[in-house]
C-alpha cells in the first residue's frame, strides 16, 4: 500500500521539477505530457473564483524575462537575509526568514535554482513556501468536501491554483503530470458527485487530503501532549470497531491499522507522548514510522532518476528534514547532525554541478580546486 505521509508529500512538492534543461526532461516526453493534459481538459469545465482569475491574470501578464526574475528574488533574499541578521534562510532545520511576499514565478525560481543563484538553504525555504500556498488555497474547498462531499469544488480549486504557476514552472514535466492527474480527479468528482477520486498518479489533492485529513485534528499545529491524548481516543475507537482476522481489538496484540494517522500521531505513539501508549502499540508504531520513512527516501530516490537531476535527491531529503516536526524527526531518528552533513553534502554536489555546462565541458578557467 503506497502512504503519502506529511514527510513524502513536503518532500515531494518541495521540488516539484526545475526546467527542462535541469532535469533531463525530453522535449517529447513534455509534449506527451501537454497533450494528456489538454485532452483529458476537453470533458471538462472549469469556472474559477475572482481571486483564482485574478491570479491567473497576474501570471498571465508577467512579462519578466527569466534574468530578471532571478535577479529580483536574489534582491528580495538579500534584503530579507539582512533585515534578519542571518547569513542562511535555515537554522538548525528552522527558517530564518519570512519568504511569502515573494511572488509565485519567484519562489520558483528559487526552488528550482534557477540560474544556479540560490543555495540549498533557500530553495528549501521557498519550496516550502510553494507548499504552504498550495495548502491554504485547498483548506476552504478541503473541508467543505468533507461536510458536504463536494469534491468536485476542491479539484477546481487546485486547479485553479495549479494554472496560476508562471512560464518556467508549467515548462516542466512533473507540471504537466499534476496538471493531468487533477483534470481526472475533476471527471471523477464531477461524473460521481460525494465520492472522493481515486487511482489517479501524481495527484497533488490526495496528498493533501492525506497529510490532512486524518482521524485528528489539527495535529501539526497542536501541542504534542493534547496530540497524543486524541491518538488514545482515535486508537481505542478503533479497536472497538476492530472485526477483521487479526486485527488488534486492544492495546496488547494485533495488527494495528494506522491508515488514517498522519505523521506526528503516529510519532506521539512512538514516542510514548503522555505514558498513554503500552508496549505493543509503541512497538508497532515505531514499525510503521520507519516504513514510511524507507518509502519516503525510495520515493525522493526514483523522483530524481526520472528527473535526469542527482541533485534532487539531496535537495528533497533536505526538504523532508525541514518539513517534520521535532517529534517526526525523533521517531525516525532524523538528528540535527545528519541534516547538517545533508546541508554541506547537497552544498557541495550544487558547487561541483556548477562547474559544468549543458554539454558536460568543465567551464573555462574553473578547476576542482576551487571548490574542495
Amino acid at each position: 500500500m503506497t502512504r503519502i505521509g506529511s514527510q513524502g508529500y513536503a518532500a515531494a512538492y518541495a521540488y516539484a521539477g526545475a526546467t527542462s534543461s535541469q532535469t533531463g526532461t525530453t522535449t517529447a516526453a513534455q509534449a506527451k505530457a501537454a497533450e494528456a493534459a489538454k485532452t483529458g481538459a476537453s470533458s471538462v469545465s472549469v469556472t474559477l473564483s475572482a481571486e483564482a482569475q485574478a491570479a491567473l491574470a497576474a501570471a498571465s501578464n508577467d512579462g519578466r524575462s527569466l534574468a530578471t526574475v532571478v535577479s529580483d528574488a536574489r534582491k528580495s533574499l538579500d534584503a530579507l537575509l539582512s533585515a534578519a541578521k542571518a547569513t542562511s534562510a535555515l537554522k538548525d532545520g528552522k527558517a530564518t526568514i519570512d519568504v511569502s511576499g515573494l511572488d509565485r514565478r519567484s519562489l520558483y525560481a528559487v526552488a528550482s535554482n534557477q540560474g544556479g543563484s540560490f543555495p540549498i538553504e533557500e530553495q528549501v525555504v521557498a519550496s516550502l513556501q510553494l507548499k504552504a500556498g498550495l495548502d491554504k488555497a485547498l483548506a476552504g474547498p478541503a473541508a467543505d468536501a468533507r461536510v458536504t462531499g463536494d469534491y468536485a469544488g476542491l479539484y477546481k480549486a487546485a486547479l485553479a491554483r495549479h494554472e496560476a504557476a508562471g512560464t518556467e514552472e508549467k515548462g516542466t514535466l512533473a507540471w504537466q503530470n499534476a496538471k493531468t492527474a487533477l483534470v481526472e480527479g475533476l471527471r471523477q468528482a464531477t461524473a460521481k458527485p460525494g465520492t472522493a477520486p481515486t487511482g489517479i498518479a501524481d495527484d497533488p489533492v490526495a496528498a493533501y487530503l492525506k497529510e490532512n485529513g486524518g482521524v485528528v485534528a489539527n495535529p501539526r499545529s497542536r501541542d504534542i501532549d493534547a496530540v497524543a491524548s486524541d491518538v488514545r481516543t482515535a486508537l481505542d475507537r478503533q479497536y472497538s470497531l476492530a472485526t477483521g482476522e487479526g486485527m488488534a481489538t486492544d492495546g496488547e496484540s494485533g495488527t494495528i491499522d494506522f491508515t488514517r494517522f498522519d505523521d506526528r500521531s503516529l510519532s506521539a505513539i512512538a514516542l510514548n507522548k503522555g505514558g498513554q501508549f503500552s508496549e505493543h502499540e509503541i512497538k508497532e508504531a515505531a514499525d510503521e514510522v520507519r516504513a514510511r520513512n524507507r518509502e519516503g527516501v525510495s520515493s525522493n530516490w526514483k523522483s530524481a532518476q526520472q528527473s535526469g537531476d542527482a541533485s534532487v535527491f539531496g535537495r528533497n531529503l533536505v526538504s523532508q528534514y525541514v518539513s517534520m516536526s521535532d517529534e517526526e524527526r525523533e521517531a525516525v531518528g532524523w538528528t540535527p547532525a545528519l541534516y547538517d552533513k545533508m546541508v554541506s553534502l547537497q552544498t557541495l554536489s550544487d558547487k561541483l554541478s556548477s562547474m559544468f555546462g549543458a554539454d558536460g565541458t568543465l567551464k573555462t578557467g574553473m578547476s576542482l580546486l576551487d571548490y574542495l
